[in-house]
């Protein structure tokens, strides 16, 4: 724990962030099947910078929140998380269904 309260702070909050990059072998395989569309339409390396842009973006958001807004951030991430798992069926659908249309927009080529 970082804080002088006792609680998780933005040092905590960052090495749990790359934990979970590490240990998700989902977020390989996704970033893989973005690779290889876009390998697949001879696409540069470079057109992969929005994706890795985003990742890291979204990858951040709670880091981000701590050091911007700081008590206040304290006070709604728990919050967050919690709807965040009661509600994982909605984003992984969500994500599924994305995924779905880029393979769908692929296939129609």
């Amino acid at each position: 724990m970082d804080d002088e309260a006792g609680g998780p702070g933005p040092r905590f909050a960052f090495g749990l962030g790359l934990l979970l990059l590490a240990a998700t072998p989902s977020n390989e395989v996704i970033m893989a099947s973005v690779a290889g569309s876009l390998a697949g339409h001879d696409r540069p390396w470079w057109h992969l910078l929005p994706f890795l842009v985003l990742t890291l973006l979204l990858l951040a958001l709670p880091l981000l929140a701590l050091l911007l807004l700081g008590h206040r951030a304290r006070a709604a991430l728990p919050r967050v998380r919690g709807w965040a798992n009661a509600h994982s069926w909605v984003v992984s659908g969500l994500v599924t269904l994305v995924f779905v249309a880029i393979v769908a927009a692929d296939l129609a080529r």
